[in-house]
């Protein structure tokens, strides 16, 4: 019997702090789209949305265009301590299947929030 796993994505825990600023260099090691990206944090599968506000910046000064820098400011931050769910996802305009956009996860995960103490 054969099997295909066309679930590329990695997984990738993250732990942050609320109400600090939120910034994560990923390395995907190969070129990247540079703009249709997306990442929302929610309580559980399917659950209310937490976070969607983040900004991409796809690097430009490497060979290989394969790193993306997300951000979300502090005021972003700014929610319940807790652990939640996120997923990072691409939708490609330059690269059609069927002529729909190409839509691939590339991270999913945790997204663990401790509290803070000042602010």
């Amino acid at each position: 019997m054969a099997t295909v796993n066309l679930d590329t994505a990695a997984r990738l825990d993250i732990t942050c702090r609320k109400r600090d600023s939120f910034q994560l260099v990923l390395d995907f090691g190969t070129g990247i789209p540079s703009d249709g990206w997306l990442m929302q944090v929610r309580e559980d599968h399917g659950g209310t949305i937490k976070l969607d506000g983040f900004s991409f910046v796809r690097s430009s000064g490497d060979a290989t265009n394969s790193k993306l820098t997300i951000s979300a400011t502090a005021a972003e931050m700014n929610f319940d301590a807790g652990i939640y769910v996120y997923d990072l996802q691409n939708t490609d305009q330059s690269n059609a299947i069927d002529g729909a956009n190409k839509v691939k996860t590339y991270v999913y995960g945790t997204f663990k929030l401790n509290d803070d103490i000042t602010g």
